[in-house]
């Protein structure tokens, strides 16, 4: 919902040019999008306009003292200097009239609400219990090509820990230590890319240096998601369970393998844990040609663990449903050849946590 909103602001749109017309002239705003009839039951004063929006409209009626409601779709400007009543009883952090009139607008309507600081000449986004101050875009466009370049290092680092992975599985030599620096770096590489998208929406128009993908980036994500599939403790529920604590952990928890540990359903003394760990096979799986996930999976439901299927026979897996023959041999080769031509690695020495 907040990308969403973020996305109303992006430099560029029509909104964004009447909320710098209001920044550029040193006033203060306070704009509501919306305009339900429970929005408007909890306005009062102001008078009606019903107006098409235009960015120079919402610069000059925003000179008056009261908040300025518009359209959701942003089409017309519907009232203008009107009060905002919010209820006593909901909670604002915030210190300023204005800035503390739109947080508790925002709660109780639901409603995204901008608010135009005249002092500071920034401007902060209200949705539910959420805010986001908007900086300038030389400070935006400088954090993000430090996020880029932190992407880019860490996604080579998520690569090697992959074909680490990829060596000790096929050698029957998997370490918890092995799966949890991987998924560290995995999550890591997910955050900072969803972090770039942050920007990219928020600098809008200018934000052309940030527009390259790199290509190999939603594989090599989807590919360290299935290594929390491949080995999630068995005690926990499903693998939903240890995905939902590890995308819940916050930066300083995600630094710890503990934590990690933990999160997968293990002991948190990672350090000192040196049971082999046998993978259940969906990101081996994965990387054979043309086999659809859902062949993967029944797969897994068949042999449990990768080890299974490597040494099961082409007909074992022609018995699984949705198996064909081709599909059976392509496993087997695919598979075989793995292991065949796997080199041991050499282990990047970059933190993924710097």
């Amino acid at each position: 919902e907040l990308f969403a909103a973020l996305k109303l602001l992006s430099p560029g749109t029509y909104l964004r040019e009447g909320i710098d017309y209001i920044i550029q002239s040193k006033a203060g705003g306070l704009i509501v999008l919306g305009d339900t009839p429970e929005t408007l039951d909890l306005t009062e004063g102001g008078f009606r306009i019903n107006c098409p929006y235009t960015p120079t409209r919402l610069y000059e009626l925003s000179k008056m003292d009261g908040a300025i409601i518009l359209s959701e779709d942003i089409k017309r400007i519907v009232r203008a200097n009107v009060t905002l009543r919010t209820s006593s009883t909901i909670p604002s952090n915030e210190t300023g009239l204005r800035h503390r009139s739109a947080d508790k607008f925002a709660k109780e309507t639901e409603q995204i609400v901008l608010a135009v600081s005249q002092s500071r000449n920034t401007l902060t986004l209200y949705l539910k219990d959420q805010h986001y101050i908007f900086r300038e875009c030389s400070t935006l466009l400088s954090c993000a090509n430090q996020t880029m370049f932190a992407l880019t290092q860490h996604l080579k680092a998520l690569q090697n820990a992959g074909t680490i992975l990829n060596w000790a599985e096929l050698s029957g030599d998997v370490t918890l230590a092995d799966v949890v620096a991987a998924i560290q770096l995995c999550e890591r590489v997910r955050r900072a890319e969803q972090e770039l998208d942050r920007y990219r929406i928020e600098l809008g128009t200018q934000a052309q240096s940030l527009q390259y993908v790199i290509p190999e980036l939603t594989t090599e994500i989807e590919s360290g998601l299935l290594i929390i599939k491949d080995y999630y403790h068995e005690s926990l529920r499903d693998a939903s369970e240890a995905f939902e604590a590890i995308l819940g952990l916050d930066v300083h928890s995600l630094a710890n393998p503990s934590d990690i540990s933990e999160a997968l359903g293990y002991s948190r003394d990672v350090c000192n844990t040196f049971e082999v760990l046998k993978p259940r096979g969906y990101r081996m799986l994965s990387q054979v040609p043309r086999i659809p996930f859902n062949i993967v999976e029944n797969i897994v439901h068949k042999f449990k663990t990768l080890d299974r299927v490597n040494i099961a026979a082409v007909g074992e897996l022609q018995a699984v449903d949705g198996v064909g023959k081709a599909q059976a041999s392509t496993i087997k080769h695919t598979l075989a050849h793995m292991k065949s031509t796997a080199v041991q690695p050499e282990v990047m020495a970059l933190s993924a946590f710097e």
